[in-house]
C-alpha cells in the first residue's frame, strides 16, 4: 500500500504513541488532531494576518480592477506591485490548506493500514475461537460513542465486522504484523459457513434491503454507526470553507472566484462521499480537523484584532508624547 514514503511512517509513529497513552484508537485520533493543528498553528497565525491586510487593500484592489478591467496584464502586474508594496504574499493563506492537504492523504493510508491490520486481527480471532468451539465469542472491538467498532464506516448500511471477503478486497499487501497468509487465511475464513452463521447471530443480518437515491441500500440488525461523521464532515467543511474564504472575494479575480465558487460545493460533496466509504477512524480525523480549526479561526480572528488595535493606540500615545 502507498503510504507516502516517511510522511506516513511519521504520522503512523505518531498515532501508534498516543494510542499507548490513551488505548482507544477513537480518542487518540482526536489528540493526534489537536497536535497537527498546534504545530500548524504558527501558519495559520501568518496566513490570518495576510488574509487581513488584504482585506485593508480592498478599495485599492477594486480601484485596480475598475482601471485595467480590459488589461488583464496590466492589472495583474499592479496588482502585483500593490502586493510588494504592502508587503502581502497573496499565496500565504493557501499554505495553511497545502500542508492540511500534505497530511490528510497520508493520514487516509495510514488509517486504512492499521484498519486492514485491526480488522484482519479481530476475524482471525473469531477463526481461533470457533476452532477451539469457545461458545459466545466476541472479538475485542474498538468503539468510540456511537460507533461500535472505529475501522468500519460510520454509517447505519455498515456491519460492526465485514459480512464477506469483499469487504478485504483492496487489502492486497502485508504490513506491520499481518502477512500475506494471514490476509489470504482471513479471506477465506469470511466466505464460509462458519463465519456467516456466527456473523448472523452477531447482527450481521440485514433487516432492511431497499433504494436510496440511485443506490441499493442493505441496513443490518446491529448497525456500526449511524452516518453522523459524514455529514458533519460535509457540514464542517463547508463553514470551514466559508470562514476560511471570508473578505476574500473582492481581492480575487473573475477565474479565481469562480473556482472556490465550485470548491466551496464540491470539497463538502466529496468530504461526505470519502467520510461514508471510509473507516470511522479517518471520518473521525476529518470532522475533528475541520471543528479544531474553525475554532482557532474564530479565536485567531478575535486575538490578531486585539492585538491590532492595541499596537495601533500605542502608535498614537508614542505620536502623542
Amino acid at each position: 500500500m502507498f503510504r507516502f514514503g516517511p510522511i506516513g511512517d511519521l504520522l503512523r509513529w505518531i498515532l501508534e504513541l498516543i494510542y499507548r497513552v490513551i488505548p482507544n484508537y477513537g480518542w487518540a485520533v482526536i489528540v493526534f488532531t489537536l497536535l497537527i493543528r498546534i504545530l500548524l498553528l504558527p501558519f495559520d497565525i501568518k496566513s490570518k494576518r495576510s488574509m487581513k491586510r488584504t482585506a485593508a487593500i480592498q478599495p485599492q484592489l477594486d480601484a485596480l480592477n475598475k482601471k485595467y478591467a480590459n488589461d488583464r496584464e496590466k492589472l495583474a502586474q499592479k496588482q502585483q506591485e500593490l502586493y510588494r508594496r504592502e508587503k502581502i504574499n497573496p499565496l500565504s493563506g493557501c499554505l495553511p490548506m497545502l500542508l492540511s492537504m500534505l497530511i490528510l492523504f497520508p493520514m487516509f493510508y495510514v488509517m486504512r493500514e492499521i484498519s486492514d491490520e485491526e480488522i484482519i486481527t479481530q476475524v482471525l480471532s473469531i477463526k481461533e475461537a470457533l476452532d477451539s468451539g469457545v461458545q459466545g465469542f466476541k472479538p475485542v472491538l474498538q468503539p468510540f460513542l456511537w460507533i461500535k467498532n472505529v475501522f468500519q464506516p460510520d454509517s447505519f448500511m455498515s456491519t460492526v465486522l465485514p459480512a464477506s471477503s469483499t469487504a478485504l478486497q483492496t487489502i492486497t499487501k502485508a504490513s506491520g504484523a499481518i502477512t500475506t497468509e494471514m490476509i489470504e487465511t482471513a479471506k477465506t475464513f469470511l466466505d464460509s459457513e462458519a463465519y456467516q452463521s456466527w456473523a448472523l447471530a452477531n447482527g450481521n443480518e440485514i433487516v432492511y434491503t431497499g433504494m436510496m437515491l440511485f443506490w441499493t441500500i442493505k441496513i443490518p440488525k446491529v448497525m456500526n454507526g449511524l452516518f453522523i461523521l459524514p455529514v458533519l464532515s460535509a457540514v464542517s467543511q463547508f463553514l470551514s470553507s466559508k470562514i476560511m474564504n471570508a473578505g476574500q472575494s473582492g481581492a480575487q479575480n473573475e477565474q479565481a472566484a469562480a473556482t472556490n465558487k465550485m470548491m466551496k460545493w464540491f470539497f463538502p460533496l466529496f468530504s461526505l462521499w470519502i467520510c461514508a466509504s471510509s473507516t470511522a477512524g479517518f471520518a473521525l480525523y476529518w470532522v475533528a480537523s475541520n471543528l479544531i480549526q474553525m475554532i482557532e479561526q474564530f479565536l485567531l480572528g478575535k486575538w490578531i484584532d486585539h492585538s491590532d488595535k492595541k499596537k495601533q493606540q500605542q502608535n498614537e500615545l508614542s505620536k502623542e508624547a
